[in-house]
């Protein structure tokens, strides 16, 4: 499993380039919470190349993907992504902007994977999460998808094999995307 992380994103609620930016009281950004949670893994991070020198400094084991035209979304951030990915391979997409997620949920959410086309994590509420784990048969249906952020367009589309897994950790839930969820993060 390879592992692509969209952390390419234009951050227009929160006014400034998130996951490059330390979370309050931690003095580390949340690309750097990402690479400390994938050490060991296989991945990629999305990045503009505005931020190249700082994402190369923040996830040293990841190999790097150029999104030059960040304002046309995740759909197309995670193709370039894939650019770097075998086309036989599984992957599975991460967020830059939900750096909280524990290491066990990708151990889990691994396991449960097999024999489908995506998995991804529900809360108790069955609230839709991260890491989305995708087979290679998916690349054919992202192909058709627009550019913006459809992904959830992919993760549900009716042609696929899904699993949603019960996930208790908040980590795969919380978005990164208001500054009161900034804030929110120092208050915990």
């Amino acid at each position: 499993m390879i592992y692509i992380v969209l952390a390419a994103g234009v951050s227009r609620r929160m006014g400034f380039a998130k996951v490059f930016a330390p979370l309050p009281d931690e003095g580390v950004t949340p690309l750097e919470r990402i690479a400390a949670f994938l050490d060991g893994r296989e991945w990629i991070a999305v990045v503009p190349s505005a931020h190249r020198d700082a994402a190369t400094r923040m996830a040293a084991h990841a190999r790097l993907a150029m999104n030059d035209s960040p304002a046309r979304g995740m759909t197309h951030s995670l193709r370039c992504g894939l650019e770097f990915v075998d086309a036989a391979s599984s992957f599975g997409v991460l967020l830059g902007d939900k750096p909280f997620l524990k290491p066990a949920t990708l151990d889990r959410m691994e396991t449960e994977f097999a024999g489908f086309d995506v998995a991804y994590p529900v809360s108790v509420k069955d609230v839709p999460g991260h890491p989305v784990l995708f087979s290679p048969r998916v690349r054919e249906i992202l192909s058709r998808l627009p550019d913006g952020d459809a992904l959830a367009q992919l993760r549900d589309h009716p042609s696929l094999r899904r699993s949603a897994v019960r996930i208790d950790d908040p980590g795969a839930f919380l978005d990164l995307d208001e500054p009161a969820q900034w804030k929110a993060v120092r208050d915990a």
